[in-house]
């Protein structure tokens, strides 16, 4: 994916998580489960973006960086936005296997101005990605002003990047509610913080206190001593 929209999604969901009343300490301390899978993910992607390789290896490291990504988004669902991230990326994920390879298409690299139009049928791409091939139109085919070429799954990704990064700043999942909560329990919310979601989980981690009283009861302080020990009589 792209550098320079991925930062673009991530300053959006910034504004929009601060414009909703969240907090970028909130951010700083998600820790979602799977999280080592997202890091390898990114890192993955990163390097096939910097370092100019191709060839069948290349497409085989993208497909496992892609669904490292995925494997990811789909445990943290319930994290808001996080589902046009799983979608996106599926959808990298299948047209990239079935053709071993991201397809990107000649008139998009036209259109952008990354390389000259006689020169586009016949270029050599670098991080897994091949010019032309099937459902070319769900590879790489959306051209960018600055040289760049995305797909339709990226776009779905970097809306979906922009929902998760302010859904984390206001601690909100999908189905729950915003839920700012303290330090030192056990995570319940599913987004990766510590603490009760609300005042009901507060409680619930303290106990329901002791059963409800049925009958006189039987502690010895409640006992009549002498009455017990007088025999009935007959």
């Amino acid at each position: 994916m792209a550098l320079v929209p991925t930062l673009l999604a991530l300053g959006v969901g910034l504004v929009l998580g601060l414009t909703w009343g969240g907090s970028i300490a909130n951010l700083a301390e998600w820790r979602p489960p799977l999280w080592e899978a997202l890091l390898g993910g990114v890192v993955l992607t990163l390097l096939l973006d910097v370092v100019p390789w191709s060839g069948w290896f290349v497409s085989f490291l993208a497909i496992v960086a892609t669904g490292l990504l995925l494997g990811f988004a789909v445990l943290n669902l319930r994290t808001g936005g996080m589902v046009l991230v799983a979608a996106g990326l599926a959808l990298n994920l299948f047209v990239t296997i079935i053709n071993w390879g991201v397809p990107v298409t000649a008139w998009a690299l036209e259109a952008s101005g990354a390389v000259e139009d006689a020169a586009a049928p016949s270029v050599t791409l670098t991080g897994g990605r091949k010019v032309g091939g099937f459902l070319s139109f769900l590879g790489d085919s959306i051209p960018l002003p600055w040289g760049q070429v995305i797909s339709l799954g990226d776009v779905a990704v970097l809306v979906g990047l922009a929902l998760v990064v302010a859904s984390v700043m206001r601690r909100y999942e999908v189905g729950g509610s915003s839920s700012f909560t303290s330090r030192g329990t056990r995570d319940r919310s599913g987004l990766g913080f510590d603490g009760p979601r609300d005042y009901r989980d507060a409680l619930d981690a303290l106990g329901r206190g002791p059963a409800p009283r049925r009958g006189p009861g039987l502690h010895p302080s409640r006992l009549d001593t002498r009455s017990s020990r007088r025999p009935r009589r007959r």
